[in-house]
Parts: structure tokens; sequence; C-alpha cells
């Protein structure tokens, strides 16, 4: 509730208004807090001024202003930023690393990192993001995996086209 006079805040079972004093709901007043006013209205002191105007809230004798305003609304916060998962992130090194350093392993690593975060950001769409990172994860992943198998091809082609030259038909 809002105080007539001054238009401070007050609560809404209070009577007088807690920063100028002024009668909030003049229906409410205990008969004898009333009865005290009058007379403290009569000895013509500053005082009594005061409480004159508090005895006079009535809209015929005083004009009661309209609260005031309510504040305007906060502006809107920018969205809180989304935390990335995890998963994802370690992903996407797993799987540079399986181009890198580490072979194979490092690859194999990178796919099941990157499906399990893929699979956790759709679970919980909006609570976490990444999956343009686990995404590329799992392509650094396989593509890492296809050129170890092709080594492997490779080296095994290579081994047994030495061994069948050693032992086949080759002349000493």
């Amino acid at each position: 509730m809002f105080c007539p006079q001054c238009g401070a805040p007050n609560d809404e079972d209070s009577i007088f208004c807690g920063n100028c004093g002024a009668v909030l709901q003049p229906d409410e007043i205990p008969a004898e807090t009333e009865e005290e006013l009058q007379e403290l209205s009569d000895t013509g002191t500053p005082e009594a001024e005061s409480v004159e105007k508090m005895l006079d809230v009535t809209p015929s004798k005083q004009s009661v202003p309209p609260p005031p305003p309510r504040p305007a609304a906060p502006p809107p916060r920018a969205p809180a930023s989304v935390p990335t998962s995890g998963l994802a992130i370690a992903s996407l090194l797993l799987g540079i690393g399986g181009l890198t350093i580490l072979p194979f392993f490092g690859s194999l690593l990178a796919l099941l990192f990157g499906y399990m975060a893929r699979a956790d950001i759709r679970r919980r769409r909006g609570e976490v993001t990444g999956e343009g990172l686990a995404l590329g994860g799992i392509v650094l992943g396989w593509v890492s995996v296809g050129i170890a198998v092709l080594g492997i091809l490779a080296v095994g082609g290579m081994t047994v086209c030495g061994l069948c030259g050693a032992f086949g038909t080759g002349s000493w």
C-alpha cells in the first residue's frame, strides 16, 4: 500500500505511514488513538497541524493523489550461456590426437566420446551444447581409423609381396 501523502510504500496492515506518519486507513484507526489525535490537534502546536492533516483524509476536504507509478520492469537479461559438453571437447581433441600423436587409440576414444556426447546433448537439449564439436571428433576419428586401416593393408600387402618374392618363383 502506498501513502496518499508522500507515496512511500507501506505494509498492507499499516495504519500510519512509516515515512511521514499520515493516516493510511482512517476506517481502521482505534477509537482511543483517534481521541488522542483529536486532543493533540486542539493544542495549536506545530505537531497539531500535522495531526490535523492526518485526521483530514476525507476526499471532500483533501484530494488523495494517486499512488506513484510502479517502477518500470527491469530490462530483459541476456540468456545465460549454456555449457559445452566435456565429452564433445574430449572427442574433438582425441580426434586431432588420433591423426597426430595417438594414432588408432586416440581415434577409437574420439569415436566413443563423440557418440556418447551426441547422445547426451540430444537427451538434454538446451542444457548442454557442443554437438558440432562431437561431430568433428567423430569425423576425425573415422578418418584416422580409415588411414590406419589403409596403412595396415599397405604394410600387409608389402609384406605378402616380399614373402612371395623370397619364397616364390624367383631364381638365385
